[in-house]
């Protein structure tokens, strides 16, 4: 597979071992604070494959517009929805705010294995977040419930949790296939004008994470998930964020080889989710469709 990032082990069980298997805990701010952006990031998870829509209030208040009754009964049933929507947004700015810090640790630090318990937790998160997004895409409910608030906030604005600015604000955010994805990326996009180093920490996780599952065979079936859906966000993450994207071949994302390894009898046994992978570098990257893209990039994931 080649040089997948700097100086790698000679034997791939080293890396696999410190980066999964309960590396020793470090104690700098960042890693600490990591530990709640986890927590944040499964909260946001487990809320939205629970996540139920106030389908009905707002059927008969839509059905009948004129009555103030069931347009302010729909609006009550709502809002403790909204309060949770608006506690998803507020995660996802604080996670924008964090993940750069993450990275930039990782940079300073000259190689991604030399704090192997923030690269392990780091890896969680990337994970972590590209469920949330998944989830989020898989529930037109919340945007419909939200859709039926900012157009009726301005009629109940004692009752409202969320002022129609933020609203308005929540509304544009929720839009977004993959707010997450989004939210972070354009934190990142000033950074990589002024250190490309510190983004392209993410090529080499990436790279990192595809070279572990294809070198070392006792690599379990759960760190295989772990490691391809965390290399899948490292590569939208950086196609976001990046001017030309994570396709073209300076990147530093050593594309073929990633993908080679999403599709090849190494990753056989998480047949389940790697249909999705293969998805979402085509469809939560922008620049997968660009004329600059290879064309094997296409070919090997159709």
């Amino acid at each position: 597979m080649g040089n997948f990032f700097d100086h790698p082990p000679t034997d791939p069980r080293i890396l696999e071992y410190s980066v999964l298997k309960n590396a020793a805990k470090s104690f700098s701010p960042v890693s600490t604070e990591i530990e709640t952006q986890i927590e944040d990031l499964k909260w946001m998870v487990e809320w939205l494959d629970s996540y139920k829509p106030c389908l009905e209030p707002i059927r008969l208040a839509l059905s009948s517009p004129s009555n103030s009754d069931l347009q302010e009964k729909a609006f009550q049933e709502l809002n403790p929805n909204i309060v949770d929507i608006q506690k998803f947004y507020t995660k996802a700015q604080s996670l924008s705010e964090f993940i750069p810090l993450v990275l930039a640790s990782l940079e300073a630090e000259g190689r991604i294995d030399l704090d192997p318990y923030l690269t392990r937790q780091f890896l969680q998160v990337l994970q972590l977040m590209y469920m949330a997004d998944q989830r989020k895409m898989m529930c037109p409910g919340l945007q419909n419930d939200f859709s039926f608030y900012r157009r009726t906030v301005a009629k109940f604005p004692q009752e409202a949790p969320v002022s129609e600015t933020v609203a308005n604000q929540i509304s544009m955010w929720i839009a977004e296939a993959s707010p997450l994805s989004n939210t972070v990326a354009n934190a990142l996009k000033s950074g990589f004008k002024k250190d490309p180093d510190m983004v392209g920490v993410l090529s080499k996780l990436a790279n990192m994470s595809a070279w572990i599952v294809y070198k070392d065979g006792e690599v379990t079936a759960p760190q295989k998930e772990l490691l391809m859906v965390a290399m899948t966000q490292c590569i939208i993450m950086f196609d976001r964020s990046s001017t030309r994207g994570a396709f073209h071949k300076d990147s530093g994302v050593m594309v073929r080889k990633c993908v080679t390894v999403l599709t090849s009898q190494a990753c056989e046994e998480i047949e389940n989710v790697r249909g999705g992978l293969k998805n979402g570098l085509k469809y939560s990257t922008v620049h997968f469709g660009d004329a600059a893209t290879p064309a094997f990039v296409e070919e090997m994931l159709n």
